[in-house]
């Protein structure tokens, strides 16, 4: 190694750490005021970075949010992985797909979280649709894996497995989207049961 290669090295784990300093304050800042009240100047306060640092990686704030939405969104399909992997049979993990998903709205933990998200979401579709897309299949692919493998095992009844995965997952993220926004109007067991009647019709999950 030279160098050159040493300093280009450098130079690229600094800029990593910039704008890793830049989200981590953004998701702070978002926390605290929702992105309605989300201000560049409140992120470069609370990262102690300068408005250089903020256009060296991001042409403008919407990028900024869209990179912290393609963040918190890869850590609820971390989630969605570790909640289906204990269940030990492909109904059971698309079970367990489905309650942790619906949690997302209705768990005093991230009830908040999960409006902030779905506002977010809305609101960088148009602008980012590819982005959108780039999330949505890290969201999808913990139960596409499950339904492929299930429909292979002659578990699960799907014609179509990664039809199927698609249609269940905008079924439960407009359902989450839309309890999460409106305060939870309805109740978790009669979403939880609306959402299970469509999938044990739509793949044939079997009942408890």
């Amino acid at each position: 190694m030279t160098f050159d290669d040493a300093d280009t090295i450098e130079s690229t784990n600094d800029s990593s750490g910039e704008r890793n300093r830049l989200i981590a304050a953004a998701r702070q800042v978002m926390e605290r005021n929702g992105w309605w009240g989300f201000k560049v100047e409140n992120v470069l306060k609370q990262s102690g970075l300068s408005t250089r640092s903020f256009y060296r990686h991001f042409e403008k704030k919407s990028d900024l949010l869209m990179a912290v939405l393609d963040e918190e969104l890869a850590e609820l399909a971390v989630r969605l992985r570790r909640a289906t992997a204990g269940a030990p049979t492909h109904t059971g993990k698309v079970r367990a797909y489905l309650t942790t998903t619906i949690d997302f709205a209705y768990s005093p933990d991230f009830a908040d979280r999960s409006s902030l998200l779905a506002s977010l979401w809305r609101e960088l579709i148009d602008e980012y649709p590819e982005a959108i897309e780039h999330c949505t299949e890290k969201l999808i692919a913990p139960l596409s894996e499950i339904m492929v493998a299930g429909h292979d095992a002659g578990e699960l009844e799907s014609e179509d497995p990664l039809g199927d995965s698609r249609a269940v997952f905008y079924m439960l993220w407009s359902i989450t989207a839309d309890q999460a926004a409106l305060g939870s109007r309805s109740t978790r067991a009669e979403v939880e049961d609306m959402a299970l009647g469509f999938v044990t019709r739509a793949i044939g999950i079997r009942p408890n």
